[in-house]
């Protein structure tokens, strides 16, 4: 017997023999030890509840970890039903109208948490332009369209501080992005991949239609982290499939790219030697330096899940986005 305040510790192979027990009976298939098989049922369906809620509470943790590709990543498509936006043109032109094409990776695209574009002052002041099957600008709403994941992004905040510092009167945003993805996969080398003839497509529609784009908001590292030797060379090859696309970068009248600086997401930590590759491509003719938002804590207020942003994390990125185009 043992004493109520006693806890009983069964070692593995009495465990394993209850089990067995549980499951086979006598050699006669009756009761053992007085255990009907009604009594059979209830232990087993005890172990099954067990094993499955502690599956379950795996599950949950290791989806948090991967949240947005999860929760906030949808169908695995770029966001194109139009049925719920409003199809509207902004009445600002040349000079007091920003026109930014945003590429990279999930921070780049609509990976954040909590959209709330009521929140933001000059929401009605910003817009998405979208090419799809009705190529044209709507007003911002979130997730974007032409998106991948299915949360909040950069650009609105980015757009709210460019219009309350006099920048501009109201703004013009796109994504073409893909979450998760290396340097090699959206430079455009691998023409398998549709992410970097989208961001082509996209920059086109933008300078046919508004007569200009102000820049590429470019921020992509998280999936080069350690391997820092390759980046300049690929990002070299993005520069030069630009061009061969029509899109020439630097010189009269050539696009612009703001090339941020981010290497951490998760259990990566800041690679110092990609970041310095990072801002040194901002010697490049065209190419500027763009924010480094590393600097932002990895702290739950800022990165839900130590990587991609929450409101507040925007709200940080926005204001380094704003030092350097301004």
């Amino acid at each position: 017997t043992h004493p109520t305040n006693t806890p009983i510790k069964l070692p593995w192979n009495t465990m394993k023999s209850l089990l067995i027990t549980t499951l086979a009976g006598d050699d006669k298939g009756g009761a053992v030890g007085g255990w009907s098989w009604r009594k059979r049922v209830l232990i087993l369906t005890s172990i099954v509840v067990l094993l499955g809620g502690a599956t379950v509470a795996c599950l949950y943790a290791f989806t948090d970890i991967l949240n947005p590709y999860n929760t906030l990543f949808g169908t695995g498509e770029r966001v194109v039903d139009t049925g719920s936006r409003i199809s509207r043109e902004p009445t600002a032109s040349g000079a007091e109208l920003g026109v930014f094409a945003g590429y990279g990776q999930s921070n780049s695209d609509c990976c954040g948490s909590g959209p709330n574009p009521s929140s933001v002052e000059h929401s009605h002041k910003i817009f998405n332009f979208f090419t799809g099957a009705n190529t044209t600008t709507f007003e911002y709403k979130e997730p974007m369209l032409g998106a991948f994941c299915h949360g909040s992004c950069p650009y609105l905040k980015i757009g709210n501080e460019l219009i309350d510092a006099g920048v501009y009167d109201e703004v013009v945003f796109s994504t073409s992005g893909m979450p998760g993805a290396p340097l090699s996969m959206i430079n455009g080398d691998e023409p398998a991949f549709p992410y970097f003839s989208y961001l082509v497509e996209t920059y086109k529609g933008m300078l046919a239609k508004y007569g200009k784009v102000d820049g590429i908001l470019f921020h992509q590292g998280e999936s080069d982290n350690g391997k820092s030797d390759a980046y300049e060379a690929l990002f070299d090859s993005f520069l030069q499939n630009l061009a061969n696309e029509g899109i020439p970068v630097g010189g009269a009248g050539g696009a612009k790219i703001y090339v941020s600086r981010t290497t951490r997401c998760g259990y990566l930590e800041i690679d110092s030697a990609l970041s310095a590759v990072q801002l040194a491509l901002a010697d490049k003719d065209g190419v500027e330096e763009g924010p480094n938002t590393d600097t932002v804590s990895i702290d739950k207020r800022y990165r839900y899940d130590s990587c991609h942003f929450t409101q507040e994390g925007w709200d940080e990125v926005a204001d380094l986005w704003l030092e350097k185009l301004t």
